[in-house]
């Protein structure tokens, strides 16, 4: 297992080298739009030496902004463009960066916090070389950055949107399609499937409509029931509140599912006030040295906005026994080589993130139709992207008809603002978001598989223990091991 999935990570790293070195640096949902933030927020701070490792970081800020730049001129030469509209915001979203004085970056926030065991003269002198690395490093560095993006890259990129439109863009959405979801499916089949998806979604949709007694459309029923003044928050602390609440009913609901829990806890925090209006509701993996728990990051702004509908299946998605739990348990594996720890397949890790939106039934979380109601738009999100994603890179399709084709995914907190960063999000990253709902119909098929040739045989805690025991492997591995574990009960 370790042999197969070191060749299957460096084959995949060989396939698209030139892809991610040259295409994806310049668009808002790539390069370093957040990655020099998040490690600023995760790195260790309680030492000195941990101090200087931050501030080495600052200081190398000019070296890779000429990178950056060095990449994306390389990208022009070989018509691996970004969409313009793209180029554009990841300029302005680097401007903003680079806009707040020292005193107030969030990039400094740990030398405002720093402990006590560090003496105060070495406080001092450490805040004065982060302070000066911050303003003569790295905001002449991102200026210079955000400058070339918005002055030279964007007006030389493309105006259309789809990969079909780049330099051999059929054959690397392919390629794209491959990494993402770990499958030799083609577009036009992942298109095919979303349509299905969002048909069998919407009939059970329309049987809670008319369970509930509601005779309209589901536009109305999102705008009369869903968006009633009983359903909306009314503070940023209430939706903590509530999401807290229904982690910590799961949580010991999940010796039910799963013969093994991880030992690392997790926390739900609202997304960091630099980037709440921009980023999605997301999570962040504990430290693999057990120094920091996981962290579920809910969208808290605008809560008049946001429904209580949705939230049980996104705690269930992105905490437990959704990404917290199977991360979690990936990071404690033990003998096994430290890249195991850490290996990303998307489809994998997201298809069971969307798997764990069902499994809210079997847990008793969703205690009402319209939780169960929130839980199916979550799913037909997962279903739309098969078709937008797929429409915009094979298809040619335009961004007002990406927008309508999401339209039967709205609600919660997935509005019409959410809605068009998502769809900005997919041209930006061709391929990505396929991987969520091909990884679950995986997980969903090996499941009934195993359930039809068991029988009484068939546990479903054992079923999630071959499932996650592995960490994060691709799907055709994990079919593999559940068709060997299923042999080996029959015996």
């Amino acid at each position: 297992m370790n042999h197969r999935l070191f060749v299957s990570t460096i084959e995949r790293r060989l396939e698209t080298i030139d892809l991610t070195s040259f295409y994806s640096v310049a668009s808002h949902y790539g390069g370093m739009v957040r990655a020099l933030q998040s490690t600023m927020e995760v790195a260790p701070a309680r030492t000195v030496k941990d101090y200087e490792n931050m501030i080495a970081r600052l200081e190398a800020t000019p070296k890779l902004a000429e990178g950056l730049i060095a990449a994306s001129n390389e990208g022009l030469k070989r018509k691996l463009l970004t969409p313009r509209q793209s180029a554009e915001t990841a300029a302005a979203i680097y401007a903003s960066q680079a806009r707040p004085e020292a005193g107030q970056s969030p990039l400094l926030k740990s030398f405002r916090e720093m402990p006590k065991s560090i003496p105060e003269a070495e406080q001092k002198r450490l805040v004065a070389r982060a302070e000066a690395a911050y303003e003569k490093s790295f905001r002449p560095a991102w200026r210079k950055w955000s400058a070339y993006l918005k002055d030279t890259y964007a007006p030389a990129t493309r105006t259309t949107l789809g990969m079909a439109d780049n330099f051999n863009g059929a054959e690397l959405y392919q390629v794209m399609i491959r990494q993402h979801t770990t499958t030799r499916l083609t577009a036009r089949e992942i298109h095919e499937i979303g349509l299905k998806e969002m048909e069998r979604i919407g009939k059970e949709m329309a049987a809670i409509r008319t369970g509930q007694g509601f005779q309209g459309t589901a536009e109305e029923f999102e705008a009369k029931v869903l968006s009633a003044p009983g359903l909306l928050f009314k503070s940023e602390a209430e939706i903590l509140a509530h999401g807290r609440d229904i982690a910590k009913r799961v949580d010991p609901e999940l010796p039910k599912l799963f013969l093994k829990l991880p030992r690392m806890p997790y926390g739900v925090e609202a997304i960091p006030a630099a980037i709440a209006r921009t980023a999605a509701p997301h999570y962040r993996a504990p430290a693999l040295d057990g120094s920091r728990a996981g962290y579920f990051y809910l969208r808290t702004v605008e809560p008049e906005k946001q429904s209580r509908c949705c939230m049980a299946s996104l705690i269930l998605h992105e905490a437990v026994p959704g990404h917290h739990l199977q991360i979690a348990l990936a990071r404690e594996m033990e003998n096994v080589p430290e890249f195991r720890k850490t290996a990303g397949y998307t489809a994998f890790s997201e298809g069971w993130g969307l798997y764990a939106e069902a499994l809210g039934e079997d847990l008793g979380i969703y205690k009402n139709p319209h939780e169960m109601y929130g839980r199916l738009q979550t799913e037909m999100m997962r279903a739309a992207r098969l078709v937008v994603d797929t429409g915009v890179h094979a298809l040619g399709w335009s961004r007002e008809r990406m927008i309508q084709a999401m339209a039967p995914s709205k609600g919660g907190w997935m509005n019409d603002d959410f809605i068009a960063s998502e769809v900005d999000r997919y041209i930006a990253m061709p391929a990505q978001a396929l991987a969520y709902k091909i990884g679950g119909l995986k997980i969903v098929e090996l499941r009934k598989r195993a359930e039809r040739e068991l029988g009484a045989k068939f546990d479903v805690r054992e079923f999630h223990d071959v499932v996650l025991r592995n960490g994060g492997i691709p799907l055709d591995i994990l079919e593999e091991e559940v068709d060997a574990w299923i042999a080996a009960k029959k015996k």
